[in-house]
């Protein structure tokens, strides 16, 4: 339980819980009698293991955790991916895609494995998750844009496959595949999806896959050019 309610401080990113918010938390719809009682006995518990009564602090509005960002895997992903964003806005994709390279790599499996990801733990989960992802496209992205198509199209294939309608992942493997002379299997990439969407869900590809497809038919010599983050553009002022 000690596991538990360290997982969900750390959630909150500092902000504080109420002791009614940490209970629903660690019992969800059934928390014991005298659950507040409890739960303080765990926070001193929580404050021997850590070590530092100073970690777990207590004020009006509850009970939250006192970390460094360089102490928290989570927090030191999401600065990485902050400063990579920075760099990728000033040009300097080396770097930006080094950092991103570097804030994925601190990932070791799923969040908070160990521990029962229900309630705020699974909505922390999913969060670092999207980001996660979202990380790895924007890497991929800044590959794109320096050149490495061939070397991208394994990973986007992987991860297209695990996220079949993540249609920005598709859009990516078509323009790598293009890119590197595969013109066939980017469009094989657009009818597979197609197809599944069309059984699965009952839909179209969205606009910017309709788009891509068509420049690909037509060999549209922007997309060799176009920066893969801007793909919605071009596909924007092809329909025009």
């Amino acid at each position: 339980m000690l596991r538990r309610l360290l997982a969900v401080l750390l959630c909150r990113s500092g902000r504080p819980l109420s002791l009614d918010e940490l209970a629903e938390a660690l019992w969800e719809d059934s928390p014991p009698d005298g659950a507040r009682s409890t739960l303080q006995v765990y926070v001193h518990r929580l404050r021997k293991v850590l070590g530092d009564s100073g970690r777990v602090v207590h004020n009006g509005a509850g009970y939250r955790i006192v970390v460094e960002a360089a102490d928290v895997d989570a927090m030191r992903f999401e600065a990485a991916i902050a400063r990579a964003r920075a760099a990728r806005g000033r040009g300097e994709l080396e770097r930006a895609g080094g950092l991103l390279g570097e804030a994925t790599a601190l990932w070791r499996g799923r969040p908070y494995a160990d521990i029962a990801g229900t309630g705020i733990i699974a909505g922390e989960i999913r969060r670092l998750e999207e980001l996660r992802l979202l990380a790895d496209q924007e890497r991929l992205e800044i590959a794109l844009d320096r050149g490495r198509h061939a070397q991208v199209v394994p990973e986007l294939t992987d991860l297209a496959d695990g996220h079949p309608y993540r249609e920005r992942l598709l859009a990516l493997l078509m323009l790598a595949l293009y890119r590197s002379g595969r013109q066939a299997d980017a469009l094989e990439v657009f009818r597979r999806t197609r197809l599944r969407l069309s059984q699965e869900l009952g839909v179209e590809p969205t606009r910017l896959l309709q788009r891509l497809h068509e420049a690909i038919l037509r060999g549209d010599g922007r997309l060799l050019l176009i920066e893969a983050d801007r793909l919605d553009g071009l596909c924007a002022a092809s329909s025009v």
